[in-house]
């Protein structure tokens, strides 16, 4: 299917001039653009990228343009309709998209990158039987045209261009295709084509809930502050998308972005960045490999820890060294979280000592000398974000609604050799799997901790070993500092 190149042009140079007086985005299509992904809830999201497309044909289809099958359209009809449209594109959209990187911008400032595209297209398809028509790469091409062609009319077009198309006689918009090519058909420029699936398919664990969306925010931009300048008494902390990238992001962020690492300073020069190779994307990792970024329900494991307390503010970065050994329980009253520090600080104090975080918000933090605790305070830390909430110890599934950002050869640091491992983000926080295992191997957010986990024990830790001991909350090496809630032993006070 195709239109004549004059036909096209003379109706897009009518169009122009029809909608120049009225060609400005209207207030819905001001939202759309403002709006970095679809809600969960959308008729264009799907589960898979056969669903979603599924669904946005279906939107399509009973909209006031003409549409058909893409598979309908040859090379030259598709470029023809991308010329149209591209005379007919919205500066000020784009404008929107670049400033900040979302991906529905153009990723090229002239159609001259496209006309040599599409003769070199021409060319390989006349010349190599890879590349002919019919051929499983050819449609691979044509499907990524049909793509960003929709993603044009929709992104790029005010209202009023789409409704003044759609009642050109000569105008059809070919519909999304059935699926994605399979790995390799698709070169670079049909992955930008086809990018459209980062974020009308959300990627999580088969058979799990639904991911949550990322906390609501009162900006377009990060929830936390992306840049950090000099301001008063604060060193400015330097970032790119290698030392940080938080699941808010635009674009998301893609296999070693975000991975970070041992860090010395605030600088650009001041870390360095952990060894990473990327090997396959989320929708390359077959289901049945994938891992979980989930916590046993008890363990003990041990931990080195490069840690900045607390941690809440990404232009404040002080980070301290620590070794643990970490042990973990899940109850019926809640997680008991409890670290025994063997070098460097351990919470808010500056020595090794122990902690026990319990699901009623307390927490206790030992000052140990030559490993013997001489005194506990119990605090109970407060929700930076909420109000009259305090803040209680990770449970075992705190990651269940974590997005996947791809696999990794990783070189994590300290243990002195590769691992294959899912690259999963939430908030500013990543977490690396090994696939081999199903286990943690590291964590890292940028202005709160870097951390290593290795000899995991799966049996549930011994009531003895990790219950709050009474000097905590008895006798006179305790001092309550802020907690809320009864000691373990209720009787007493």
């Amino acid at each position: 299917m195709t239109m004549s190149m004059l036909r096209l042009v003379l109706l897009a140079t009518s169009l122009c001039f029809r909608v120049q007086a009225r060609g400005s985005l209207s207030a819905a299509d001001l939202v759309r653009a403002r709006t970095l992904r679809p809600p969960r809830n959308s008729s264009v999201v799907g589960s898979s990228a056969t669903e979603a497309f599924a669904n946005m044909n279906k939107v399509l289809t009973v909209g006031a343009a003409r549409t058909a099958p893409c598979e309908l359209f040859n090379h030259s009809g598709l470029n023809d309709l991308a010329r149209a449209l591209y005379a007919l594109r919205s500066k000020e959209a784009n404008a929107m998209y670049e400033a900040r990187g979302d991906k529905r911008k153009l990723h090229f400032s002239s159609l001259d990158y496209k006309e040599q595209l599409w003769a070199a297209e021409e060319a390989a398809a006349q010349g190599t039987a890879w590349m002919a028509p019919g051929s499983e790469a050819h449609n691979a091409t044509r499907d990524g045209k049909c793509a960003e062609v929709v993603m044009w009319y929709i992104h790029h077009l005010s209202a009023d261009q789409r409704a003044a198309l759609a009642q050109a006689a000569d105008f059809v918009l070919p519909l999304m295709p059935n699926r994605v090519a399979p790995a390799g058909l698709g070169g670079h420029e049909y992955a930008l084509q086809i990018s459209c699936t980062d974020c009308h398919v959300p990627i999580h664990i088969p058979g799990k809930p639904p991911m949550q969306p990322a906390p609501p925010r009162n900006s377009s931009g990060p929830q936390f502050p992306a840049e950090c300048n000099s301001s008063g008494l604060k060193r400015p902390v330097w970032y790119n998308r290698t030392k940080r990238c938080d699941w808010d992001y635009e674009p998301f962020c893609r296999p070693c972005e975000g991975v970070g690492g041992l860090i010395w300073g605030p600088g650009e020069k001041d870390w360095k960045a952990m060894p990473c190779e990327p090997l396959l994307s989320p929708e390359e990792i077959p289901h049945k490999n994938l891992t979980s970024p989930m916590w046993p329900k008890a363990f003990t494991v041990q931990e080195y820890a490069d840690l900045t307390f607390p941690g809440r503010d990404p232009c404040s970065v002080s980070f301290r060294n620590s070794t643990y050994t970490l042990h973990f329980d899940t109850r019926p009253e809640g997680p008991v979280y409890h670290t025994v520090g063997h070098t460097g600080p351990s919470g808010p104090s500056p020595f090794p000592g122990k902690s026990w975080a319990l699901g009623n918000g307390n927490f206790y933090n030992t000052v140990d000398i030559k490993g013997k605790s001489i005194f506990c305070i119990c605090i109970s830390p407060r929700d930076p974000l909420t109000k009259n909430a305090i803040t209680g110890p990770l449970s075992h599934d705190f990651n269940r609604n974590a997005k996947l950002v791809g696999r990794e050869r990783i070189v994590p640091e300290y243990l002195g050799g590769s691992i294959v491992a899912d690259h999963w983000v939430k908030g500013p926080h990543h977490f690396w799997i090994d696939v081999a295992t199903n286990l943690m191997v590291r964590e890292w957010q940028p202005f709160n901790g870097h951390q290593i986990y290795y000899n995991w024990n799966l049996t549930r830790p011994e009531p003895s070993l990790i219950d709050v001991p009474e000097y905590c909350y008895k006798g006179p090496f305790h001092r309550n500092i802020s907690c809320v809630a009864p000691p373990p032993d209720s009787s007493t006070t």
